[in-house]
């Protein structure tokens, strides 16, 4: 019996901690509904006073499949110039940091644990529920070489992030969330932590969560 009572508590214990630590299947995006679009950019706002309340696994999908998942075909949320579809969406919970796969839509893991202070400079990012960050691999738009990489080369993605920013930021304004886009990030720290190559660089983050009362 005592046999039993253990093998049954451990099972309960990988169950309840398995759920962020390995690749995680998101729910379907709820992509029919939500408040207007005029009521969502009149309530669309940056906050910078996050609560550390974790955000339910279907707001985890929606923000993710709103910010670059696939709405018809091989066509995305957000506009890439030239259909480069170069930027690529990284997720990090408090459980590790993940790739978003757009196909599959799904979160795969990259790394376990908690790394969510890498994901920008400021304080509230440490211990808001998710951050995204944006990094544009410019191997897919026509760069062939890293000593390639220039300001004007870049364009186009910086401006394909805002479109993605501000997706989420209507989505989270549609579920009544806080949310801010941040420039301030250690691009280097970034680049350590995701694992990047050469032609990958992280330009922007983005935290999400409940607004701090």
């Amino acid at each position: 019996m005592k046999q039993l009572t253990t093998t049954m508590f451990l099972t309960l214990f990988l169950l309840a901690h398995s759920a962020y630590s390995q690749n995680i299947e998101l729910p379907a995006p709820d992509n029919s509904g939500g408040i207007p679009l005029m009521e969502a950019l009149n309530k669309r706002q940056s906050n910078r006073a996050f609560s550390s309340q974790a955000l339910s696994l279907q707001d985890v999908s929606d923000l993710c499949w709103a910010a670059w998942g696939f709405n018809r075909d091989d066509k995305r949320t957000a506009p890439s110039s030239q259909n480069k579809q170069e930027m690529e969406l990284y997720v990090f919970l408090e459980k590790g940091i993940y790739k978003y796969n757009a196909e599959q839509h799904m979160l795969e893991l990259l790394k376990k644990g908690d790394f969510r202070k890498h994901a920008g400079l400021q304080d509230f990012v440490a211990t808001a529920p998710l951050n995204f960050v944006y990094v544009s691999d410019l191997s897919k738009a026509g760069v062939e070489r890293p000593e390639d990489i220039t300001t004007e080369s870049l364009i186009p993605s910086h401006a394909n992030s805002g479109f993605m920013a501000q997706n989420v930021y209507l989505t989270a304004a549609s579920k009544n969330l806080g949310c801010v886009i941040r420039a301030w990030v250690d691009a280097d720290d970034l680049h350590k932590t995701l694992n990047l190559n050469p032609m990958q660089k992280a330009l922007y983050g983005q935290t999400v969560g409940y607004r701090e009362q």
